[in-house]
C-alpha cells in the first residue's frame, strides 16, 4: 500500500497533470492496478487460511 500510494498514485497524477497520458497509464494507473490485484489475491489467500 505504501508504494502504491506514494509512487504509483503520484506517477498517475503527474502524468495527467503534465498532459502525458502514456506515462500516466503505463507507470501510474497500470502499476496501481497490478498492486491492487496482488493485494486482493493475498487477502483471498489469508481468508482461505483462516477458514481452515
Amino acid at each position: 500500500l505504501f508504494v502504491m500510494f506514494l509512487e504509483h498514485r503520484m506517477r498517475t497524477f503527474q502524468g495527467t497533470f503534465h498532459a502525458n497520458p502514456d506515462y500516466a497509464l503505463w507507470y501510474g494507473w497500470s502499476e496501481m492496478q497490478r498492486s491492487l490485484t496482488e493485494i486482493k489475491h493475498l487477502a483471498e489467500e489469508l481468508r482461505a487460511r483462516r477458514g481452515r
